[in-house]
């Protein structure tokens, strides 16, 4: 079989590959790629925002300032990335900051090079994703087989759910300031036997605050920082508990807040939100489904 020559410019487009077992199709990567396939190729983007330490608040502050001021996030090294000579480019346009846009992967395009845009902001979304990959490198029933998984390990746990009490739950995505989890978040919530509080399934990841948080009283809270490894967001979360305490969030004060690798769980929109929908039911059914390791979540107490 002849592959593709594929560059990917979202660490999305690369795990999905991955997870095809076509990871030697990849000859180019951005910089935010952390899949192990990934390792030694030409990284063909950057980001100002990696490039220096950060807390969260100063992220925040510089995304906003960016944004405001027409600068762009990210920068793909166009000469880099036609010299690779790519049959395929996987990029996305579902969020602004998180990786090169649609517009950005088009104008960086070279010619003779076609290019798929991951767009999918819902488990449904997904399929889609898996499906216009599978078709741009010629393995459809790759994709057919990673959709068939994810519906399946979906309807484990929700048949393994049914009939629990429901615990309400709130996500977030951010922490200074605190951000709802979105898109298929929701989903994965509700997969997973829990009732999500304050965000829509399907809609974009909002602003918050400590104050409406507490008023919502949720029985849990998830922390899931975007692209943040579980060292990081626990260490974080650490900082978080004693804001949230102070605010009087029931969740914090009786140990029920967690951390999570949010990166490798639920900040891509990949086959491996079949991890994360268990990784959810473990939190929030203690006994009910094998103990959590901490190198996915850590109880994050006062």
């Amino acid at each position: 079989m002849t592959l593709p020559r594929v560059v990917s410019l979202a660490p999305s487009g690369t795990d999905i590959v991955a997870a095809m077992g076509l990871g030697r199709a990849l000859v180019g990567v951005s910089h935010a790629c952390d899949h192990p396939v990934a390792r030694g190729l030409p990284v063909v983007t950057s980001s100002p925002l990696a490039e220096a330490e950060l807390s969260a608040g100063e992220i925040d502050a510089r995304v906003r300032s960016a944004v405001a001021g027409g600068e762009a996030l990210y920068r793909t090294d166009a000469d880099l990335l036609a010299s690779l000579a790519p049959d395929v480019v996987l990029g996305q346009e579902l969020c602004d900051v998180c990786a090169p846009t649609g517009s950005d992967a088009a104008e960086a395009l070279p010619a003779g090079a076609d290019l798929v845009l991951l767009s999918g902001g819902s488990l449904a979304g997904l399929e889609d994703d898996l499906a216009a990959v599978g078709a741009a490198l010629g393995v459809d029933d790759r994709a057919e087989q990673q959709i068939a998984a994810v519906r399946s390990a979906h309807e484990h746990v929700s048949e393994r759910v049914a009939g629990l009490d429901r615990p309400s739950v709130l996500t977030l995505e951010w922490g200074d300031p605190p951000f709802l989890g979105g898109h298929w978040v929701p989903e994965l919530v509700e997969v997973a036997g829990g009732r999500n509080v304050l965000s829509q399934a399907g809609q974009p990841s909002r602003r918050s605050s400590w104050e409406e948080i507490a008023a919502a009283d949720p029985d849990t809270v998830v922390f899931m920082p975007c692209g943040y490894g579980i060292e990081q967001a626990a260490a974080e979360a650490r900082e978080l508990g004693a804001r949230a305490d102070v605010a009087g969030l029931r969740a914090v004060r009786s140990g029920r807040f967690w951390a999570t690798d949010a990166a490798r769980l639920f900040s891509r929109l990949t086959p491996a939100v079949v991890t994360a929908a268990p990784v959810l039911a473990s939190l929030l059914h203690p006994g009910g489904f094998p103990p959590v390791g901490p190198r996915r979540a850590r109880q994050i107490t006062p």
